[in-house]
């Protein structure tokens, strides 16, 4: 094992290679055990192996390799978590925001003029932000689902999803401006 961090250090593709086709399939399976989500762990251990690479020159392992590679998934496991967690309930955050603020004030607005804006600012989106935002709001499909529907990660439709949200809350301020100066007057 010494070797091989030796020849990682050198910038031994073959040994990275070697290391890689050893160990992808049992760190997916643990990332699996932690995730529940075979695509997040695979994702999980795509970018445990490219900081690998892409740190080699300053290795520096005190234990062995395996175990090595074992606490980088585990770490990013975790992080991985807690992100999908935040990015969730900043969601749901959000559209409870906006669902009692256009309930609690749908006397003021009318609802055709909050409905036109919302579409303007929906064909705004660039087509495959639109059609990620509708798949997850609309059709209430998960994050894994439509990247496997759309053959993307689910980082890249955590990315559409978190660009959707800023677009329509630029797109949408002064709704959103109305109905909270009209909630502090209530």
């Amino acid at each position: 094992m010494i070797e091989t961090i030796k020849a990682l250090r050198e910038g031994n593709h073959l040994a990275f290679e070697e290391l890689f086709d050893s160990w992808y399939e049992p760190l997916c399976r643990y990332a699996f055990s932690i995730l529940r989500d075979m695509d997040e762990a695979e994702d999980v251990v795509q970018r445990v192996f490219c900081k690998l690479w892409d740190q080699h020159e300053k290795l520096d392992i005190r234990s062995s390799i395996n175990s090595y590679l074992y606490r980088m998934v585990h770490n990013d496991s975790l992080n991985q978590i807690q992100q999908i967690t935040s990015h969730k309930v900043h969601n749901q955050n959000f559209i409870s925001t906006v669902n009692n603020d256009v309930n609690s004030t749908s006397e003021h607005i009318e609802g055709n003029e909050l409905q036109k804006a919302i579409e303007n600012a929906m064909e705004k989106l660039p087509p495959q932000c639109k059609r990620v935002f509708e798949m997850s709001r609309l059709e209430q499909l998960s994050y894994s689902e439509i990247a496997k529907n759309l053959n993307i990660s689910t980082n890249t439709v955590e990315n559409h999803i978190s660009k959707a949200l800023k677009l329509l809350r630029v797109e949408l301020i002064e709704f959103l401006t109305v109905l909270i100066l009209l909630q502090n007057f209530n």
